[in-house]
């Protein structure tokens, strides 16, 4: 015992060169005095790959006059001049082209940041399906459609072309050039579902409420649709709900803006913003005076993530229609509840594809779910798919690939404005050849390239690829 105290102390009063250099490397780590400014390099998406930051960096204020003048000549896409624009580029009206972007229309992969706006092409065949929907005038009930197909193949842009001319039905005599109809975009169901959103039990519902994302989303929807809003009376005196659940001590009397707002002014304890989501829906199904049209996109997250990255008090994976919002929009989605006038449109995403899942290929009817009963969940959400089948299911929107004239038609326009840099001796075809037999060329050779029609694919070829 006295060999051992004498060898600790011993030990404590020795000083080794290891002892010295383990003392330098800790000092190495120490805070610094002085703070070097020069290093705190502040910028926007700078910690963002090139694909991440196409929609924040604003790429497209390198496209220069000469793109705004092409642009200019190009014919607006609007109903009106549906006979003019078969299969040709246009240009988005001016009056809302704002308001796509605040709905989220333009997403990344469709090339937006090569212009100083977004253009794209009037398909004869699909824009003149959503011109007959628009106009029907009827219950949201016939007018549910689910826009399917392979990626790349133009689903999102279809939305945006849906909200577009949604967005144009304007009353005659409108100066204000304000829409007198009412937009309901999600424009990523997946944000509902990845666990990207705060959430807490609704001790009323029982299912949960995603504060933050329904908070961000009436101040979209309120900017979308202000006019519209401002139009529609509510159908009663409504008391909100604060976010402890319990009912407040306003009462909102006027117009479903007014109501808007108030949820918007109030401070985050006062006002419970998934119960105004809900109380809006409701407000909505119920009015006569505007047509209300509803867009989900990326609608196949609820099939990817069935049972969201969401856990309970118990750690265990929460499924998605036991939240408040995914289950109020899937009540429109499967005709429980309706818009007097309007419509539903939601489209799957071409990568959500999962492996042997069953479950859209019943929702569109290529299946029956007869023949899939004992079917795992992975492979069939059976309790979404019986739901969707309600109400004589869901109308499948066909998108077809582009034809050879409209790969003809984007490969001349890719070309005016100086965008395709991969084709081999084009100037020495163009002095050698008529600009149509070229152009014929070049466009059957993007059609093989792009798989026979797919757009992205075509874009890819003529923008990326070298051939």
């Amino acid at each position: 015992m006295l060999a051992f105290k004498s060898f600790s102390q011993t030990r404590g009063l020795t000083t080794t060169s290891a002892s010295l250099a383990a003392a330098v490397t800790r000092k190495s780590f120490n805070k610094k005095s002085s703070y070097d400014k020069s290093k705190n390099k502040k910028g926007s998406g700078n910690d963002k790959s090139f694909q991440n930051s196409l929609l924040s960096k604003n790429y497209k204020k390198a496209a220069g006059k000469f793109d705004k003048l092409l642009i200019k000549q190009l014919l607006t896409f609007e109903p009106k001049n549906k006979d003019l624009i078969h299969n040709s580029i246009v240009q988005y009206p001016r009056t809302s082209i704002a308001k796509l972007h605040i709905a989220g229309s333009f997403k990344q992969h469709q090339y937006n940041e090569l212009y100083s706006q977004p253009v794209t092409l009037f398909r004869s065949r699909e824009d003149s399906k959503l011109l007959e929907i628009i106009a029907k005038n009827e219950s949201s009930l016939s007018n549910r459609y689910i826009v399917n197909g392979a990626s790349g193949i133009g689903k999102s842009t279809i939305l945006a072309h849906f909200q577009s001319f949604a967005l144009s039905k304007n009353k005659k005599g409108n100066k204000k050039f304000e829409n007198n109809s009412i937009l309901f975009p999600i424009s990523n169901a997946e944000s509902l579902v990845d666990g990207s959103n705060d959430y807490k039990l609704n001790p009323e519902t029982k299912k949960y409420d995603q504060p933050m994302y329904t908070k961000e989303f009436l101040k979209k929807f309120r900017n979308l649709n202000e006019y519209a809003l401002s139009q529609i009376p509510l159908s009663k005196e409504i008391t909100p709900i604060t976010s402890t659940y319990k009912t407040s001590v306003h009462k909102i009397q006027g117009t479903l803006l007014d109501f808007v707002n108030y949820v918007l002014k109030a401070s985050a304890t006062e006002a419970n913003t998934t119960f105004a989501f809900t109380t809006i829906l409701d407000e909505l199904s119920m009015q006569e005076k505007l047509p209300v049209y509803m867009t989900i996109d990326n609608f196949s997250a609820f099939i990817q993530h069935g049972m969201t990255k969401y856990r309970d008090v118990e750690n265990r994976r929460i499924y998605f229609q036991n939240f408040t919002v995914a289950d109020s929009l899937l009540k429109f989605v499967s005709g429980e509840k309706v818009f007097k006038n309007g419509a539903v449109m939601v489209a799957t995403h071409g990568n959500h594809r999962l492996h042997n899942n069953v479950t859209f290929d019943i929702i569109t009817g290529d299946k029956l779910i007869e023949d899939y009963a004992y079917e795992k969940f992975r492979n069939l959400d059976y309790q979404l798919a019986n739901r969707l089948l309600q109400n004589n299911g869901l109308n499948k929107f066909e998108i077809s690939e582009f034809s050879l004239e409209e790969c003809k038609s984007l490969v001349k326009h890719l070309f005016k404005f100086n965008l395709i840099h991969n084709e081999y001796d084009l100037e020495n075809q163009l002095l050698t050849k008529s600009e149509d037999e070229v152009f014929d060329k070049i466009a059957a050779q993007k059609y093989i390239l792009s798989g026979n029609g797919n757009p992205k694919l075509l874009m890819d070829s003529c923008i990326l690829q070298y051939v």
